[in-house]
């Protein structure tokens, strides 16, 4: 958190000094609109994958890196809560100071990122596993299998750069690798066996750049039983390769609720394997997981809770427990929900139906949600640091909408008004409100 600097001269007079820093990089990435499958429910959320450079590119890049720029200090800050956002700066839609958020994800590492009140700016490397196709074209790995190999961005030598630069940031590696790509889009896909190994190369890049920096496991759509088991083959698999634990400093995690399937369909090309909501791991042994058909359980309070729960119980199970959760992702995806019997008067039949196009009800569901990531402990599988709440940050997705076909009443800034909505009017009383416990 960065602050005002004082210079305090006799007799009480008092001299701020504001410091200019001259941010100049280039991102070595390109970044690319989301895409989703052309059918069904919405994917799980955030950029797909950008372009990335072989994870053997080491050279010189060019690129300068500085500390990031001074920015004004908002004395309402909230560390806890933050939240995810695509703008290239993050201010491009707006005053989002107001919001008072204590932090933020734009999915890549971006060395120019301003940090609006002085929130905290998270850096995430992306990756993605080689295939024997091109990348985004099908989710069929028997018509296009992985090669053993994979790729990253920014490259080492940007990477250890920044970490010389930013000392002591908060590391993503990895977005959502926990699902297979689709026809014409992706995120970062990669075996749950070799995952383990482009962990350790970036892990020890940032580390020997940075011992301060603190490094965290991308995360995964949701803490459903396919999900924890590619994070167990990861946490095997690192423990077979290295003969230790692997070193993760913050758990990591998203906590969508999505139908977890894949269905062979026959398209116009042909027979193509489709998939819906959070799609499936890969190398999973099944075409359907958790969710399928309880579409209305998107906002379901105890399915939220249990899925917490779920991913500290597995931390516990490994001697992970006194390590932060931080939660990187999570909101409202689907616009809607079909309604098999409509009552008389515009209601529904189905007493498991949820209104997701009424805005009172996203913003309530968010509201919510900021209560139980504030107030929910539990020191039987809680963090005792922090008094033995199960998660310590989480960042709503997400600040502008940005064209991707997910639930708009959830956004908290119109990027084209770049004005604050009704959403970001709840957020930023609730950080008034709840100023205390949000520290």
């Amino acid at each position: 958190m960065l602050r005002t600097l004082r210079s305090f001269l006799p007799y009480g007079l008092t001299i701020i000094v504001a410091t200019l820093v001259i941010v100049l990089g280039l991102r070595s990435y390109s970044w690319t609109a989301y895409a989703q499958d052309d059918t069904g429910q919405p994917d799980s959320a955030g950029p797909e994958t950008p372009a990335v450079a072989p994870a053997a590119q080491v050279g010189a890049e060019n690129m300068f890196f500085m500390p990031l720029g001074f920015n004004d200090h908002n004395p309402r800050l909230s560390p806890r809560i933050g939240f995810g956002t695509s703008s290239y700066p993050v201010t491009q839609v707006g005053d989002v100071r107001a919001l008072n958020a204590g932090w933020y994800v734009d999915w890549v590492v971006n060395s120019s990122a301003v940090r609006p009140g002085g929130a905290e700016y998270m850096p995430m490397v992306r990756v993605h596993q080689k295939l024997a196709c091109a990348r985004d074209t099908t989710a069929d790995r028997e018509k296009c299998p992985y090669l053993n190999e994979y790729e990253y961005s920014p490259s080492a030598s940007a990477i250890q750069a920044y970490a010389q630069a930013n000392p002591g940031s908060t590391w993503l590696l990895g977005n959502e690798m926990d699902r297979v790509d689709w026809n014409g889009g992706g995120q970062d896909e990669m075996q749950p066996t070799l995952y383990p190994v482009f962990y350790k190369e970036v892990y020890d890049l940032i580390k020997a750049a940075d011992p301060t920096a603190k490094v965290a496991i991308g995360g995964v759509i949701q803490a459903s039983p396919l999900r924890l088991q590619y994070l167990t083959t990861i946490w095997d698999t690192y423990q077979q390769l290295y003969g230790t634990a692997m070193p993760v400093d913050i758990w990591n995690v998203h906590n969508f609720i999505n139908a977890e399937f894949c269905q062979k369909e026959d398209l116009p090309g042909g027979e193509e394997l489709i998939c819906y909501g959070g799609a499936i791991p890969p190398d999973a042994d099944t075409l359907i997981g958790a969710y399928y058909g309880e579409d209305w359980k998107h906002i379901d309070r105890f399915t939220f809770d249990q899925q917490i729960r779920a991913m500290r119980q597995w931390m516990k199970d490994r001697g992970q427990q006194e390590k932060p959760l931080i939660v990187t992702e999570y909101g409202v995806l689907y616009n809607k929900l079909d309604c098999a019997q409509r009552l008389p008067g515009g209601g529904c039949a189905d007493p498991n139906w949820v209104d997701l196009e009424n805005p009172q009800v996203i913003h309530d569901f968010m509201v919510w949600t900021f209560d139980y990531f504030a107030d929910t402990k539990d020191c039987a599988i809680g963090y005792a640091a922090d008094d033995c709440r199960l998660v310590q940050r989480w960042a709503w997705f997400g600040l502008e909408d940005v064209g991707w076909s997910f639930n708009v009443h959830g956004a908290l800034f119109d990027r084209n008004a770049k004005q604050m909505t009704a959403a970001g009017q709840r957020f930023r009383q609730y950080t008034l409100d709840n100023y205390a416990k949000l520290q």
